[in-house]
């Protein structure tokens, strides 16, 4: 079925409308980060890894989480080799401990998807090849969908195993274009990550960055566009 641009509300004449009418217009497919841009989970991720952490004698520091591990990507390496740590078990082991907490609260239903979610993916289906690609488990993330009522918006999710190399390698994203059944040049990364803006560009996508709290001091250089907010970007295609 061919599926033809979002209409935007052309009535805000601005450089950024333009821009993103741009994207838009040449995008048939669009793939979709999920941590912190769809779910508020980020926090989640932080308190999982942190009390795997602290099991072992260490806490994270919360501003340097946002920075080290969500946007760049670093994760446990990058802790232990930051810190010097010797905490006598394997990074491997530690990132196991972390997905069986992180596990529980997407069961439990306390990680919520933010408000502009389930409209923008209703908006973005209208017209649009929709995809998820994130670095967390697809059943945890399809456990949060379920737990919103909003599985059916997103059909296509790539999670962590379903490409050889996580993001900021472009795998996942270049495996979601084949998923959809469309060409890499036609689709548009929204991401909120530096990793993400990273994995995009490598592909030979279009990416559109979204700030959030947690981002507001990571440079974006290279991507196509930013948006202060999801609800920005939302009301916009409204």
């Amino acid at each position: 079925m061919k599926r033809n641009p979002v209409a935007l509300n052309t009535s805000l004449q601005n450089p950024a409308l333009q821009q993103l009418h741009a994207l838009f217009e040449r995008t048939r497919g669009v793939i979709l980060d999920f941590d912190g841009l769809l779910a508020d989970s980020e926090p989640f991720h932080y308190r999982a890894y942190n009390e795997v952490f602290e099991r072992y004698g260490h806490s994270l520091d919360p501003d340097e989480y946002w920075v080290e591990w969500t946007s760049k990507g670093k994760g446990i390496p990058g802790e232990i080799e930051r810190h010097n740590l010797d905490l006598g078990i394997e990074p491997e082991k530690l990132r196991e401990q972390k997905f069986e907490v992180y596990s529980r609260f997407c069961k439990n239903g306390d990680i919520p998807l933010f408000p502009e979610t389930k409209p923008l993916g209703e908006r973005l289906n209208r017209r649009h090849k929709v995809a998820i690609a994130s670095g967390s488990w697809r059943h945890d993330i399809e456990a949060i969908l379920d737990h919103a009522d909003a599985r059916h918006l997103f059909p296509t999710i790539l999670g962590k195993g379903q490409a050889d190399k996580e993001k900021p390698h472009p795998d996942i994203f270049l495996n979601a274009a084949q998923a959809l059944d469309v060409a890499p040049a036609d689709c548009l990364v929204i991401e909120d990550a530096l990793k993400g803006l990273d994995a995009a560009l490598q592909a030979g996508m279009a990416c559109l960055i979204i700030r959030n709290p947690l981002n507001q001091n990571i440079p974006f250089d290279g991507a196509n566009l930013i948006l202060p907010s999801l609800k920005s970007l939302l009301d916009t295609l409204r």
